[in-house]
């Protein structure tokens, strides 16, 4: 088991050791989860953090999320424009949940996107 993963357990099973049922994270515990969540959530789903870390998927998704008054969207900022593509017909882009969609390339254009992109 890994070392932080270990402490994080050992450190809970200390904190609620007279608490089996409802058990109470203090905000060092739920800190350290989350860290252990930012460091393994590109390998691992979080059903498979939560069980890793023993506590229960809600609890941890409620540790991730950002707090209430916190805005969901950041502001940014477009420094260099991105160099045009040259087309003929429309082109649209869709950000979905799945990731970028281009629509109306041709396989020559997207390709060429995808060049100057890098």
């Amino acid at each position: 088991m890994e070392d932080a993963l270990l402490r994080f357990r050992q450190a809970a099973d200390r904190e609620n050791h007279r608490r089996p049922l409802r058990r109470r994270y203090s905000p060092q515990l739920q800190q350290q989860a989350i860290e252990y969540w930012h460091q393994h959530r590109g390998d691992e789903g979080v059903r498979a953090i939560a069980a890793s870390l023993g506590v229960s998927v809600t609890t941890l998704q409620r540790w991730t999320r950002p707090p209430a008054g916190q805005p969901r969207f950041r502001p940014i900022a477009i420094t260099d424009p991105a160099p045009s593509v040259e087309t003929s017909d429309a082109v649209a882009i869709l950000i979905t949940a799945a990731g970028p969609r281009v629509e109306g390339l041709t396989l020559e254009r997207a390709a060429r996107l995808l060049m100057l992109l890098r």
